[in-house]
């Protein structure tokens, strides 16, 4: 579903919704429960879980540790700027020591991921349409081949019974 489509029908605002986004993205994850966007992402494991729920691949989570919030954090970025060209915005050191990190950069920098995940998957999408189009367009084709085979036949039986 289209964040931003059901955002207008529900008149949720932005904030609600992209926190609702995390919320349901993260939530199979032990040690991440997201209420906010200030200390929910202070010891870094909701930002990787938001990335190992798209990308399982580009973070081992479970190895991960909610006192090491520095590393967790650097990790995060590191992967999500290396793999998914999300450009650091945020400092790990500066999130994991601030008591109340900032709200609306960290805000920011969610919805750059929100952003890159529904890009990916709006492109995933389209080459699955893709697929099925050319699948599509190939059974029609045997189909017509076949078409052909069963008319010239017929016709050939035509003639020779007239």
């Amino acid at each position: 579903v289209n964040l931003l489509l059901w955002l207008q029908c529900t008149e949720m605002s932005a904030k609600e919704g992209l926190l609702l986004w995390c919320q349901k993205k993260t939530s199979p994850y032990k040690n991440v429960n997201v209420t906010n966007f200030h200390t929910s992402f202070k010891d870094g494991l909701a930002f990787c879980a938001l990335i190992h729920r798209h990308r399982p691949d580009l973070i081992d989570y479970n190895h991960l540790r909610k006192d090491n919030a520095v590393y967790n954090l650097q990790y995060a970025f590191e992967v999500a700027e290396k793999e998914l060209d999300i450009p650091i915005m945020l400092d790990a050191n500066d999130i994991a020591s601030t008591m109340r990190p900032d709200e609306r950069a960290i805000m920011t920098y969610v919805s750059s991921y929100y952003h890159a995940f529904a890009s990916s998957q709006q492109a995933s999408q389209a080459a699955n349409r893709i697929c099925k189009v050319l699948n599509v367009n190939q059974e029609n084709e045997t189909l017509m081949e076949e078409y052909e085979s069963l008319a010239s036949g017929l016709l050939e039986w035509i003639e020779h019974m007239i």
